[in-house]
């Protein structure tokens, strides 16, 4: 008897799973269909961005406030260091709401920066300088993505301070030039000093920063992001700084050239006069002057070049015009050339190729 009281314990069906709620799967839908919503008006945020560069000294005041807002709230209410098993409905609602006004100042900011710093890259296989402005289009798009960002990035408190610490590394980046009208190489170093202690009081109490641990490793990394910067700073673009165009020319100059002809293939006997101009554009003005850096086949010319500035009839463009010397022309001009434009303190801000043919 014991033994078919057990076949029918053996033989009795396993209670299924409670299925899914029909509400709860609509709200998962619902919640994708606005990430779409907030990828769609991203975009529109970047197209803003692109074609408004002249309101940008503006856009970026009210992110300097988001951002301020930001450290805020990931510092003390949103966040699993800040939930408690109690509760409340009124304390959940309030971290709730905070939490997608956070995703909303990321995705604005992620996607203002984009643009910016993708106009000012170079984008080229020989340089390396446009790194940067995919890496803030991925975080942008991930902070649109809703259940991805709620249950993944701002469940991890150092997820959440890495993007933190981007996004405001590449908002003083731009600000700095842009509103307080220091150079690109100044913005750049202060972006960088100040990034590492905000992204440690973002991610630990302030009297752990404060302890004398805390504080050894915060200035190790501070000074770790200023040397990489310092050395690394050809690959980091001069946002909002952008050269619209530039072109090499030669021969005769005309009464009214701005920016020489575009050449792509000159020949070795007619280098006279040979030219290359920059037509740049920053929202404010620009900050700093530029340099012209002549290459031969891969190496750099150490020659004296004369930068040449000019006031041409496109808007706010001002062109740089520099001249290579005649006398200082290798014995074999053939071969690839390139002129690339730096800013004084370093940074690139693009390049032109060209190449030198055999005379007829």
């Amino acid at each position: 008897m014991g033994r078919a009281a057990s076949e029918e314990v053996l033989d009795a069906p396993a209670e299924s799973p409670q299925p899914v709620s029909r509400l709860r799967w609509l709200i998962r839908k619902a919640w994708w269909l606005h990430s779409g919503f907030a990828l769609s008006f991203g975009v529109g945020v970047m197209l803003f961005a692109r074609a408004g560069l002249k309101y940008a000294d503006k856009v970026m005041i009210a992110l300097l406030g988001s951002w301020l807002l930001m450290f805020i709230a990931l510092r003390f209410i949103v966040g699993p260091a800040n939930r408690r098993d109690d509760e409340k409905f009124l304390r959940k609602g309030i971290r709730v709401a905070t939490n997608y006004v956070i995703k909303q100042f990321y995705q604005q900011m992620f996607f203002f920066l984009t643009p910016l710093y993708a106009s000012s890259a170079t984008w080229s296989l020989s340089s390396w300088n446009w790194w940067l402005a995919p890496l803030l289009l991925i975080c942008a798009v991930v902070s649109t993505m809703d259940l991805v960002f709620d249950h993944f990035v701002m469940e991890r408190r150092w997820l959440a301070s890495a993007m933190y610490g981007l996004a405001m590394f590449g908002m003083l980046n731009v600000m700095l030039p842009l509103l307080v009208g220091v150079d690109h190489l100044t913005g750049l170093i202060v972006a960088a000093a100040a990034t590492p202690a905000s992204v440690a009081l973002l991610s630990f109490s302030i009297k752990q920063v404060l302890s004398p641990q805390g504080a050894i490793l915060t200035l190790l990394m501070t000074g770790g992001l200023l040397g990489a910067v310092w050395f690394g700073r050809t690959v980091i673009p001069p946002a909002p700084l952008a050269m619209a165009e530039t072109s090499i020319g030669h021969g005769t100059q005309g009464s009214y050239e701005c920016l020489p002809a575009s050449k792509h293939q000159l020949r070795a006997n007619q280098l006279d006069g040979l030219r290359c101009g920059s037509m740049l554009r920053e929202p404010g003005g620009l900050k700093e002057t530029v340099v012209h850096v002549w290459s031969h086949n891969g190496h750099k010319l150490s020659v004296p070049i004369q930068m040449e500035r000019l006031t041409c009839d496109d808007g706010d463009a001002v062109v740089f015009r520099s001249m290579f010397p005649q006398d200082k022309l290798p014995a074999d001009p053939t071969g690839k050339w390139q002129c690339a434009t730096y800013t004084v303190g370093g940074q690139l801000v693009g390049v032109r190729k060209f190449t030198v043919a055999k005379s007829d």
